[in-house]
């Protein structure tokens, strides 16, 4: 199932970077047998360290027209350059996701996704709905009473948002949050996961569905190195592929050798459209997808898919020796509607060693919801961190912190923190 073809166009021009010659310790006809020997996966995998360690060997301004930052390094900044006509391959990959949910020229769209601090997505999105014909009212998550007076006013049919920052959006207006049917009938659901591995939508997606009244939503998977990768179609059955855009492989973390069918695996991509200021090949996101599958879609497709994200490399927890992913925790806890907010946080203890917690704010019985959440646990996981009750202002606060260093677009529901016993005292 390789594009050959189009694969070995992209190893041509990568050759020519310094940085590659030097990363796959073969030279050009080496590389290109792999792909006759149906051995890609023998190339090395690059990831985000490498594009900071080398930049200048790595990367080309060439005619960009855009910037956008991609965080988790330390060092330099993961700056990279978009290339005028790599970015309008970026922006017909995003505008799949509106014609997808059926919208058309003179439709109205509330953008709740960052359009600032060199963020992917939310340009990406504005310009998408500008080439669908989308009238897009461009707001602050955290300008409430904007928003409203965008939905009391112009009634956009569609919005576009992180589904944790619009259950906050409803959650902090309360009662003055407007009726379902006043509010957006669709929903482009972007830098946040909104399903499982099972295709069914997340506790905190059903709960923006039923507050926001939404009709139908639809998620999108990409990054900031090689853009939209994938997006759902109205079946719901994970995320179709732009395999005209990209090339995806799920590897086993632990070997580095292609995921057995169904399995789980980290998504790696290389991009197949040149020029580019970041030409990828083999690039690992980090992420951890369900699975992947190359059977037809009740869509008609034949496109390869991708499951849910369940996790990312670095975010694995190990408790008990055994690994642990945050989104499986959450996926339970959210559930519960005696929990009103949640996080889990790490820490270093007196000898150094790494604490794994889980800190919850109980709307009802403390006692009575910690044990709930403990058996809930001990039914679905192996193994789970320490509970500890913390109150929603001390949860809240510690997150709009750790928000603050960053766009603004994803709630933080792992952190890591040095400070723990001033925390635990505030909560």
């Amino acid at each position: 199932m390789y594009p050959t073809s189009r694969l070995n166009t992209v190893l041509e021009q990568a050759w020519k970077r310094k940085y590659y010659q030097q990363h796959w310790v073969m030279n050009l006809n080496e590389a290109l047998s792999l792909l006759d020997a149906r051995q890609y996966h023998a190339l090395p995998v690059i990831r985000k360290r490498d594009i900071s360690d080398n930049w200048d060997t790595l990367i080309e301004y060439g005619d960009f027209t855009d910037a956008v930052s991609s965080s988790g390094t330390t060092g330099r900044p993961v700056d990279l350059p978009v290339h005028r006509l790599q970015e309008q391959i970026w922006v017909d990959c995003v505008s799949r996701v509106f014609s997808e949910l059926g919208a058309v020229p003179g439709d109205k769209l509330l953008q709740l996704l960052s359009n600032n601090d060199m963020f992917t997505l939310g340009p990406l999105v504005w310009q998408a709905a500008k080439k669908t014909g989308i009238g897009t009212f461009r707001c602050s998550p955290q300008r409430t009473k904007r928003i409203l007076e965008v939905i009391k006013y112009h009634q956009p049919k569609f919005v576009a948002g992180n589904p944790n920052i619009m259950l906050n959006i409803a959650n902090e207006l309360g009662d003055d949050f407007p009726a379902p049917e006043l509010l957006p009938d669709y929903a482009y659901f972007g830098a946040g996961v909104s399903f499982d591995g099972h295709n069914e939508p997340t506790p905190v997606t059903k709960k923006v569905m039923r507050l926001w009244g939404l009709k139908d939503a639809l998620n999108e998977y990409g990054c900031s190195e090689v853009g939209s990768i994938g997006h759902e179609c109205r079946y719901h059955n994970g995320f179709h592929i732009n395999d005209d855009a990209v090339f995806v492989e799920l590897i086993d973390p632990a070997t580095g050798l292609p995921s057995k069918t169904g399995e789980p695996g980290e998504i790696v991509v290389t991009s197949l459209t040149v020029p580019r200021g970041f030409i990828a090949v083999r690039y690992g996101t980090g992420d951890i997808s369900a699975w992947m599958d190359y059977e037809p879609c009740e869509c008609g497709r034949r496109t390869p898919r991708i499951g849910a994200i369940i996790g990312r490399i670095d975010h694995q927890l190990k408790v008990l020796g055994q690994t642990v992913f945050p989104d499986l925790i959450f996926n339970i806890v959210d559930t519960m509607d005696t929990v009103e907010t949640s996080l889990i946080v790490k820490y270093s203890d007196d000898n150094g060693a790494e604490q794994i917690e889980l800190w919850v704010s109980p709307t009802g019985d403390p006692e009575k919801t910690i044990e709930s959440i403990r058996k809930s646990l001990e039914q679905r996981l192996a193994v789970y961190p320490k509970i500890r009750q913390i109150a929603a202002a001390t949860i809240k606060k510690l997150q709009q912190e750790k928000m603050a260093e960053s766009n603004g677009v994803k709630l933080p529901r792992l952190i890591e923190i040095t400070n723990v016993d001033f925390w635990i005292g505030l909560g």
